[in-house]
């Protein structure tokens, strides 16, 4: 137990004590003499049961809680700060967030702090783990035979080609390090360790450019966020710009006033590999920044936090988390991309970081930007309704220009190469072949990692299934593998289908098996790839993206790490292989989201004066999504999506909350849904509709079985009168509330 501040014999006043538990109460303590230093937003060292944890203060009281003995209540054994981590605003940020996500206050502030300070330990050494090699032949079929564990951590440090960090290992395979310490004893890789950094792009190279003259448009959004900057108020923003039209100079405009109030700011990124990238640009005209997202490790975390708290690193640029970042004297908060679903998060508190960016720019009296091209609807209607959110529009390209253009190709009326499956459209493989053969360059996305992502069965019909996982396998020729992309189970190929045992054959495309016809389609031209199998370690995003700018490739290829953010003047090409994967969700923002992908990947392209052409290929080019996205048309896509969700009383017109229940076996997965059913419909008040229960799109994960319910609040606050059942059903076992 690492020491803290002990104290003797306890003595009154008393704190409330928030920990991470799934109980919607705080816990009182007693706080013995001389323990002056204690406030709210302090850490303190508890004993509860018969285990110390660690809480966040949040309140003092000078009398005792009613209705406990007084020798009931134990004294705080240890306080971890002299100074609050937390502040008062972070505090009551924290308890909102409770309060929408159903879950307790200390679960809440948990999610605020670096795991570091939840644990109260700082490791200043990464564990790496290498291949050193030394594998044969004969050793590598008994591997493959015996130890499919140990085959499996092998290849993945094959193909990582340097070190990795032991705790990523574990996130990507899902294996434990089991398999590795035995490798480690065969001699075939090797443990390390390295000494961590404070700031983790340091070392990355910083270009000093000219700044831009700003475009009219431009200028008007700029003064309309600096007059309130200036009045120091909170007012939320909405920046409606299309891509390429400038939106990140609008946020470094606005933040260069900021820093010269001697204001501090958060810039939200909705993916990780966006990080490098966005963190240059910001730091060519801030200076250095922090860094705040799931891939540094614990300690880098802790350093960048306790950075940003001392006031040394005033800009911080991160994933959702970066929200909480304990900035002095906050001023300006931006979600870029607000639109994207990584915004959301999906353990426990389940938030939207686009929503409590709102309400603690309002908590710290800061202006808040919102910025897309493809704004959610949630964000669209508030900016329509008077006296809420700013609507601010840049309606042209920075770089001069139309968008560009876009051709839709039908595939039902596509033929495939003899022999192939199809992949690539004739009309792609044309204004591929146009682009590299002016050494232009092409970015190609498709939301399917893998080679395929079923085997199917021509006489039943049927798909394989992972066996813990209801859930089709996916073929990934680099392990000749099925893998599981829930459990991350893997298997050899199945041969036969399970059901009627005819032989069964591979369906579908994945990035492996685009990589394949591209490269034979062009096999003058570098390909990168980009997806979960290739970023294998945290360096890759960096050293793909440099690479292509570089003209390293002239192709990328990737899932939804290249449908946004990136900005390469000279790709003119961009295709879209699959538009159609998002609309076969069962999810009510199923169009919105395929929209927003195509749009957003659409964007990728034409960014300069060499103009730019898209080609989406799709099974259903009638749909909406698919139809107004070609033409670039959000009002339109907007105005009839926003029908559908009024007539059906989805947000952000009514309040959506899926209750999902899991257990080992049916029968009390079913009666745990059926009991919450019955819980419901006995205090839902007029205005709410329940649905359910009823078997979820995937019933099965990891072996336990699932059941769900869903419950429509139109107006939202027909909602309030169910609180206490959510709050109560969010503490039981086996049971999730998620608002939607």
């Amino acid at each position: 137990m690492t020491e803290g501040f002990l104290f003797g014999a306890p003595q009154g006043p008393w704190v409330r004590v928030a920990l991470d538990m799934p109980v919607r109460r705080e816990f009182s303590y007693e706080v013995p003499e001389g323990m002056n230093e204690i406030q709210p937003g302090c850490r303190a060292r508890v004993l509860f049961g018969s285990r110390y944890l660690i809480g966040v203060v949040v309140g003092l009281d000078p009398h005792p809680p009613e209705g406990v003995k007084l020798d009931r209540i134990r004294p705080v054994a240890a306080l971890l700060d002299k100074e609050p981590i937390l502040t008062l605003p972070l505090l009551r940020l924290a308890r909102h967030m409770a309060d929408t996500t159903f879950c307790s206050w200390g679960a809440a502030l948990a999610a605020m702090l670096p795991a570091a300070l939840r644990k109260d330990r700082k490791r200043r050494m990464v564990k790496t783990v290498e291949w050193v090699g030394g594998l044969d032949g004969a050793q590598q079929k008994l591997l493959e035979e015996s130890f499919p564990k140990q085959e499996r951590a092998l290849a993945y440090l094959k193909k990582a080609d340097g070190p990795v960090e032991v705790r990523l290992f574990k996130d990507r395979t899902g294996l434990s390090d089991s398999p590795l310490k035995t490798l480690e004893k065969k001699g075939w890789v090797k443990f390390a360790k390295r000494k961590e950094y404070l700031n983790p792009f340091a070392e990355s190279p910083v270009s000093k450019g000219s700044i831009p003259t700003l475009t009219a448009q431009q200028e008007q959004c700029v003064n309309e966020i600096v007059h309130s900057l200036e009045a120091r108020q909170h007012q939320d923003y909405l920046l409606f710009g299309i891509t390429g039209s400038g939106k990140t100079e609008v946020y470094l405009r606005a933040l260069a006033t900021c820093l010269k109030q001697g204001r501090g700011a958060i810039v939200l990124v909705p993916e990780i590999s966006l990080t490098p990238q966005t963190v240059a640009r910001f730091r060519e005209r801030c200076g250095e920044v922090a860094v705040l997202h799931s891939g540094l490790t614990d300690a880098e975390r802790h350093d960048q936090w306790i950075a940003i708290q001392e006031g040394k690193l005033r800009v911080v640029v991160g994933a959702r988390s970066a929200l909480f970042a304990p900035v002095p004297d906050l001023g300006l908060i931006v979600v870029d991309e607000e639109h994207e679903s990584t915004f959301k998060q999906e353990s426990v508190p389940r938030y939207h970081a686009r929503e409590l960016a709102q309400e603690r720019a309002h908590l710290e009296k800061a202006v808040c930007v919102l910025g897309s091209a493809t704004p959610s609807l949630e964000s669209w209607c508030a900016a329509q309704k008077p006296g809420g959110m700013r609507l601010l529009e840049l309606r042209s390209r920075v770089a001069g220009g139309a968008l560009p253009e876009v051709l839709v190709v039908d595939m039902r009326s596509e033929k495939p190469e003899t022999g192939h499956w199809l992949v690539v459209s004739k009309p792609l493989e044309v204004q591929m072949g146009k682009a590299l053969e002016k050494e232009e360059k092409v970015i190609l996305f498709l939301n399917q990692r893998g080679f395929a992502p079923a085997w199917h069965c021509k006489i039943c019909g049927g798909s394989v299934h992972c066996k813990q996982c209801d859930v089709a396998l996916t073929y990934h020729r680099w392990r000749k593998k099925a893998l599981c992309h829930y459990c991350m189970e893997e298997t050899p190929p199945p041969r036969v289908c399970p059901e009627c045992h005819h032989p069964v054959g591979l369906v579908g495309v994945g990035t492996e098996r685009a990589e394949d016809t591209v490269e034979r389609m062009f096999p003058k031209a570098q390909l990168a790839r980009m997806d979960r199998d290739t970023m294998l370690r945290r360096e890759s995003y960096e050293e793909v993206l440099r690479g292509f700018g570089a003209g390293e490739s002239q192709i990328l290829l990737g899932t939804q790490m290249v449908a946004k953010g990136l900005d390469f003047p000279d790709v003119t090409v961009v295709g879209v292989l699959n538009a159609d994967t998002a609309l076969h969700h069962p999810d009510f923002r199923a169009s919105e989201r395929c929209f927003n992908l195509v749009t957003q990947v659409s964007g990728r392209a034409g960014r300069s004066d060499l103009g730019g052409r898209v080609v989406v290929q799709t099974w259903m080019p009638d749909h909406p999504a698919i139809r107004f996205s070609s033409k670039h048309d959000y009002r339109g896509f907007a105005e009839g999506e926003l029908k559908e969700r009024e007539m059906f009383g989805y947000p952000p017109f009514g309040a959506a909350i899926r209750f999902q229940f899991e257990a080992a076996d049916v029968l009390k997965v079913e009666s745990m849904a059926a009991a919450a059913a019955a819980q419901l419909q006995e205090v839902s008040a007029p205005g709410c509709v329940l649905m359910g229960p009823a078997p979820p799109p995937v019933e099965k994960i990891k072996g336990r079985v699932r059941r769900q319910i869903l419950l429509k609040a139109t107006p939202p606050d027909a909602l309030r009168p169910l609180l206490p059942v959510l709050y109560e059903l969010c503490q039981k076992t086996g049971v999730t509330v998620d608002r939607l």
